[in-house]
């Protein structure tokens, strides 16, 4: 296991998971791990999904797919991938742009808690047109990235611990 800021989510990511670093940017103090994937639960990254996949935008495999993935991780199997919530500054805008399926899985596993690595996409990612059909919530860093070199700096790459709404 992993081990997590005792300031964030006091849950451990469990062995397998595939965990992405940053060699420490972006990271709240005192954070060790240089882990950008967190444990978040799941009731909080519910208000970020974009997709419905147990309902009318299921795939033709989502429930098979979601089943599955409930089976094995009720057997003991862990998220390999985070999933993926894409965040935008300029909009202060947050969803989750990959794991849709991961989510309902774990929900019906029972799990509380899934690994989320948060993003912060270069190209904008549709983040303004998904807020505004009202895709996903609103997401805020808690510190300023004032203080780095440049105007524009911001890590491609942020930690789940700098946003207000993750710490909830």
């Amino acid at each position: 296991m992993s081990n997590l800021n005792p300031n964030q989510f006091g849950t451990p990511i469990p062995e397998g998971t595939n965990i992405r670093r940053s060699d420490g940017l972006g990271h709240m103090e005192g954070d060790e791990s240089h882990s950008i994937t967190k444990m978040l639960p799941i009731s909080l990254m519910k208000r970020y999904t974009e997709y419905n996949r147990e309902g009318a935008e299921a795939q033709s495999d989502s429930a098979d797919r979601i089943n599955n993935m409930a089976s094995e991780l009720r057997k003991g199997g862990v998220i390999r991938e985070p999933l993926i919530l894409e965040h935008s500054t300029e909009h202060q805008w947050g969803y989750l742009g990959e794991g849709h399926h991961r989510l309902l899985a774990a929900e019906k596993a029972g799990l509380t808690h899934v690994p989320v690595t948060v993003y912060s996409p270069n190209f904008g990612g549709g983040i303004a047109a998904r807020k505004k059909q009202r895709i996903g919530a609103p997401l805020t860093l808690t510190r300023s990235w004032a203080n780095f070199p440049g105007d524009t700096y911001q890590p491609k790459e942020l930690h789940p611990g700098h946003f207000r709404e993750l710490q909830g």
